[in-house]
């Protein structure tokens, strides 16, 4: 169930590699009366439009918190959805084939359980680096690649409206 009195720390700065950032925003992800995870974007400085983010190079962190128990697959599948809302064929098919490398990551976690936190800590030049509870588990290259998740959430149909409100710095629910 939706627990709106339920508070997740999230820490106002990261640290990635020597790279500082701050927490541009955090919000809940939910459906229909349940929260699915909690979500942070640290950046490494404020931004609050979606251009901003989607247009420039930056080192960038996007941590999520399960807060129920969850088959990859499942994962896998509303992330699918998620770029397919987001971005053209064209865009998705300049990034097939480090998407399968970012999904075969993703899958190799097999049953993630609550509480489990994913990091995707993404690196100019070096590209998304995938880590799961604090141990990296993949590297995948590509900035093009990096702006096409991103879109799952900062898009023009975001998975959830009031989350992408609240990853540019704007309220959602009890996240902070």
């Amino acid at each position: 169930m939706a627990a709106d009195s339920a508070v997740l720390p999230l820490e106002p700065r990261a640290r990635m590699d020597d790279v500082g950032l701050v927490l541009n925003g955090s919000g809940l992800r939910s459906f229909l009366f349940f929260d699915i995870y909690a979500i942070g974007l640290y950046l490494p400085y404020r931004l609050t439009d979606v251009e901003a983010i989607l247009g420039k190079d930056l080192p960038h962190r996007v941590q999520i918190t399960l807060l129920r128990d969850m088959s990859t697959e499942r994962g896998v599948d509303k992330l699918m959805g998620g770029l397919e809302d987001n971005n053209t064929p064209e865009e998705l098919a300049a990034i097939e084939t480090p998407l399968k490398q970012f999904f075969g990551v993703i899958r190799s976690l097999g049953q993630v359980a609550k509480g489990s936190v994913l990091y995707l800590d993404y690196l100019p030049g070096v590209g998304t680096r995938v880590s799961f509870n604090h141990r990296v588990v993949g590297t995948v290259p590509g900035s093009d690649f990096n702006r096409s998740l991103l879109k799952i959430w900062l898009g023009e149909r975001p998975i959830q409206n009031n989350l992408k409100k609240a990853l540019l710095g704007g309220a959602n629910k009890a996240v902070r």
